[in-house]
């Protein structure tokens, strides 16, 4: 008599880095008819990141509206003039926030008698090789508020598509080792899900551009790492079984 077969499948490949995993299981009707074997597996796909985006801002105080509007301005204009002089391209730098605003009397206490603030930031997006050179130009320039970098890739697409490949690659050889361990056949795939994340992993390398500024007694470029892009994916695939 034929019985079903609802079995999950778990193992370590060597070298390998993601465990399998257990997904939320399709709804399967257990009867001799539905011989079926489900394996959950996991892997993961990683690539040097090519987009850094950075954060840009400023603060700026002044004891009237007209004073520090005015002074907010000019640096405005400078810190977005050092950045496009440093090499950063007009499309990729997109103003995140602004504001103008009166402080509190605590705010006032803290910053000496200053009445008003305006805060400004943007976000750049640069090749990782150039982080520290935009970043670097913009903090001379006055960018007191600078420094968080998201790395990323241009399209998640092609690396998301290989950490399925390698989880897909990863459930077959488990299902075949499974259906082999049970004395059975095993047939086609009946049914497939997935799940993606992304994250960034450690750092490849220290960078540190080489930004010679007008004054000879400015600071080298802070020591940037790139790092890279890590897309994790896991597959659970229904095998039928013979």
């Amino acid at each position: 008599m034929r019985v079903t077969m609802m079995l999950l499948g778990s193992c370590l490949l060597s070298g390998a880095v993601a465990a399998a995993q257990t997904m939320n299981a399709p709804s399967l009707t257990i009867s001799k008819d539905n011989r079926t074997v489900s394996v959950s597996a996991s892997d993961h796909a990683e690539a040097d990141a090519e987009v850094a985006e950075i954060h840009i801002g400023f603060t700026t105080y002044g004891l009237t509206l007209p004073v520090t509007y005015k002074a907010a301005s000019e640096s405005s204009n400078k810190i977005v003039k050092a950045m496009l002089d440093a090499g950063a391209q007009k499309s990729e730098i997109q103003s995140q926030a602004q504001s103008v605003s009166r402080l509190s009397d605590y705010e006032m206490k803290a910053q000496k008698g200053m009445k008003f603030r305006v805060d400004q930031s943007w976000t750049v997006s640069v090749a990782p090789k150039d982080a520290a050179l935009i970043l670097d130009a913009a903090i001379q320039a006055g960018a007191n508020q600078s420094g968080d970098i998201n790395w990323r890739m241009k399209s998640s697409v092609a690396l998301d598509a290989e950490a399925i490949r390698r989880a897909t690659e990863r459930a077959k050889v488990m299902a075949d080792q499974l259906a082999k361990s049970m004395g059975v056949v095993l047939g086609k795939p009946v049914y497939a899900t997935n799940t993606i994340s992304a994250e960034v992993v450690r750092p490849r390398m220290m960078m540190n551009a080489a930004f010679k500024s007008a004054d000879a007694n400015a600071p080298a470029p802070l020591a940037i790492e790139p790092q890279r892009v890590d897309s994790s994916a896991t597959v659970q695939i229904v095998y039928a079984i013979e």
